[in-house]
């Protein structure tokens, strides 16, 4: 190896019952990259939790939510229709799929006042699923998800 080369590569040596290792710093960099995955991985875990069983094709039943603390239900049924209630108001709707892609809406709402913090749950609610771009579902959990956020709900 030349001299150029050397000053840019870094060999570790390891010994190990069956010999020596020498590795470059490339690929311990993946190793250590390959280990810090692994620790996310096992990491994330509990977070997914309730996220186990067999995945669905369609997102059909009734399913529940908060969003900021507010409770919002929703129901999908088997010939496209969707509805629920979004912390203050009732709304429906049609949804389609195609795989794992899904398209809501438009939404079609009651318009009662509530207090603000309802209020703006019930926007932000009502924005994400109209963003669906495409869901995840198990019999006990259910994630839609718009470019930008996921919403998870579980099985009522």
């Amino acid at each position: 190896m030349s001299a150029d080369i050397r000053r840019f590569v870094t060999y570790r040596r390891f010994n190990t019952d069956s010999g020596t290792v020498d590795m470059t710093r490339a690929r311990t960099g993946l190793l250590a990259s390959t280990i810090i995955t692994g620790i996310l991985l096992a990491t994330a875990a509990p977070a997914m939790a309730g996220d186990t069983g067999a995945a669905l094709r369609s997102p059909v039943g009734d399913w529940r939510t908060k969003t900021n603390g507010i409770a919002q239900t929703v129901t999908f049924t088997k010939d496209g229709l969707v509805y629920g209630d979004s912390g203050c108001n009732r709304f429906t709707g049609g949804y389609t799929i195609d795989g794992d892609r899904i398209e809501i809406g438009p939404l079609a709402s009651t318009m009662m006042m509530c207090p603000q913090p309802q209020m703006d749950a019930e926007q932000s609610f009502l924005f994400k699923m109209q963003a669906a771009k495409s869901f995840i579902a198990t019999k006990k959990v259910l994630k839609i998800f718009t470019i930008k956020d996921v919403v998870r709900f579980v099985a009522n």
